[in-house]
């Protein structure tokens, strides 16, 4: 019986330290790590300024480029798990891991996935205006007529490429990649008739789209685009869930950061991107603002894509150079 009180008091403790690790949240400067060059971060420095209002501490945005994702996700995982050091985590993080797997970083396990911040408007499957495909079905039986004649572009490895194997693994045809250093790199060759076909992003494509210098026959969406609502998704065409490939974005914190302070971080996240100039900013580059109800759920699609992307690398056969 002597011990009850102890263990009470230990408990006590225990728990005031948990509301005590919410109250003071966040005690000084928050790093906030992306992998995005400076100059194409822009809405990464407004997300800054939203969250450094609300939590009342600088919101210090750190870009560490370059190295397959390395620098950036190594900056999270060796920080405390303190909520002080977080990461805008994307899924290009998720397929250089797939396409690599030796790197040393685990694009689920070692963070805690925080929150969406917005979601994109995923790729389009181009063709010149006097290409003589008028359709999927049509790029899919000349690739059958003549294996690894047609050809397509694309950056090695990229979201592109590797929606254009997917795309050819799943409609059992082969075709010729030539590849390029950036995207968007392959439209003049496209234009100049160097290859028949592309699958670029929408941010990218849609106002070449839109001055008439291509056609657009299928777009990567899991829905129809409303902004061209004519042009078929890959997914109806083919009957394929894992041709619905759409960009997105998140917020991540280090793996073991306290529950109380994911909840917070979660909660301002939300709050910061409603405000307007947030909404502008994302916009701005073709995508969406797009929040889970909870930090859980956006944790759980994060587990989900890791999957898909891990099947689609198989299926498409790529690895990495």
């Amino acid at each position: 019986m002597k011990l009850v009180p102890v263990a009470l008091a230990a408990m006590a403790l225990v728990l005031s330290g948990h509301s005590m690790a919410q109250s003071t949240f966040p005690q000084h400067a928050i790093r906030l790590v992306t992998a995005l060059p400076a100059g194409n971060d822009a809405y990464v420095r407004v997300l800054a300024t939203r969250l450094s209002e609300r939590l009342g501490q600088p919101v210090v945005v750190e870009n560490r480029t370059g190295g397959s994702f390395v620098p950036a996700t190594r900056a999270l995982a060796t920080a405390a798990p303190d909520g002080h050091t977080l990461l805008i985590y994307s899924p290009a993080m998720q397929i250089t891991k797939r396409l690599q797997p030796s790197l040393p970083f685990e694009p689920v396990a070692e963070f805690a996935h925080v929150a969406k911040i917005y979601e994109g408007g995923g790729s389009m499957l181009l063709v010149r205006p006097d290409s003589p495909f008028h359709s999927v079905q049509d790029v899919v039986a000349a690739a059958k007529a003549a294996p690894g004649k047609v050809s397509f572009g694309g950056v090695t490895g990229g979201f592109g490429h590797l929606n254009t194997a997917s795309f050819l693994a799943i409609a059992g045809v082969q075709a010729f990649h030539v590849p390029y250093k950036a995207p968007g790199d392959d439209m003049p060759a496209l234009l100049r008739g160097d290859i028949d076909f592309t699958i670029l992003a929408t941010t990218l494509a849609m106002p070449h789209v839109a001055a008439g210098k291509f056609r657009v026959l299928a777009v990567t969406t899991a829905k129809r685009m409303r902004v061209l609502p004519n042009a078929p998704t890959l997914v109806e065409l083919l009957k394929n869930d894992l041709l619905a490939l759409e960009t997105w974005g998140g917020l991540a914190a280090p793996a073991k950061t306290p529950a109380e302070v994911v909840t917070r971080l979660f909660a301002e996240t939300v709050k910061a991107l409603g405000d307007p100039a947030m909404r502008k900013v994302v916009e701005a580059g073709g995508d969406e603002i797009a929040v889970n109800e909870r930090s859980e759920q956006y944790a759980a699609f994060v587990r989900r894509e890791y999957d898909k992307w891990g099947e689609i690398v198989r299926i498409s056969g790529m690895k990495a150079d």
